[in-house]
């Protein structure tokens, strides 16, 4: 049976603004200029001393050799809390300790245009009305990382009970970013992967069957809390771009 959830309503909702970064290349070897944001989430085998409360770093900590439980919510390290903001801000840049990360966008639930239930594969891919993202990994060769999104979100009793809380993270192959580092070298170890359906959506499975059901855009009404899971091997060091989509404003 498929399950119902219940609309957990979000306490405000933000415009999108202007972010500032470096100018650096988009997976299609385009410049992406002064409108994109460079954030890097770099592994440390030994976590960086100091909260980095309130700043407005382009840089979170997470820990080397690091396997979490996604969906645990309590399990905070190597967690990037996202939320809706005017602004890219980097609250808390240390996920490495065992408060978590956390993350503003400037992004609304509007930002995925067409996210809802998947019936199959063959559905077509995400699209994006505000902001996409690019992910490259650097550094050195032998790192890797896969990202995870999730989020929070009230289930209904199909026997009639109270709701409760439950967490659901991204599942399926095409969900779930995988980057890596490889021994060697050449041009195409920076290459940038478009990464926007992986980091800035949650494919969840609500019947049991392992495979994605319904997809939800960050900071849908939907779901309560939104987070990235970062589970690394080695000390990958990962560059995210964020840059407006074609045709926003």
């Amino acid at each position: 049976m498929r399950r119902v959830f219940m609309v957990a309503a979000l306490t405000a909702m933000f415009t999108v603004s202007g972010a500032m970064a470096q100018n650096t290349n988009n997976g299609n070897g385009a410049k992406v200029g002064k409108q994109g944001f460079l954030l890097n989430v770099i592994a440390f085998e030994n976590c960086p001393q100091g909260e980095f409360l309130d700043s407005h770093r382009h840089q979170i900590a997470v820990k080397a050799n690091h396997q979490g439980n996604a969906t645990n919510k309590s399990e905070k390290t190597n967690k990037i809390f996202l939320r809706s903001g005017e602004d890219f801000w980097v609250q808390d840049g240390n996920a490495c300790d065992k408060g978590g990360a956390q993350f503003e966008l400037p992004i609304t639930d509007a930002n995925c245009s067409n996210c809802g239930d998947v019936t199959s594969e063959s559905d077509p891919e995400p699209t994006f009305t505000e902001y996409e993202v690019r992910a490259r990994m650097v550094g050195q060769p032998g790192g890797k990382v896969t990202v995870t999104s999730c989020t929070e979100m009230l289930v209904e009793d199909e026997n009639g009970g109270d709701p409760t809380l439950e967490s659901f993270c991204s599942v399926g192959e095409n969900n779930v970013w995988v980057g890596e580092r490889k021994v060697g070298s050449g041009k195409t170890q920076n290459k940038w992967d478009n990464v926007s359906t992986e980091l800035l959506t949650v494919c969840i499975d609500t019947t049991g069957d392992g495979s994605c059901d319904q997809r939800i855009g960050l900071f849908d009404s939907s779901g309560k809390d939104y987070w990235w899971n970062w589970d690394t091997e080695k000390r990958p060091h990962v560059q995210l771009v964020f840059f407006p989509a074609s045709g926003a404003e």
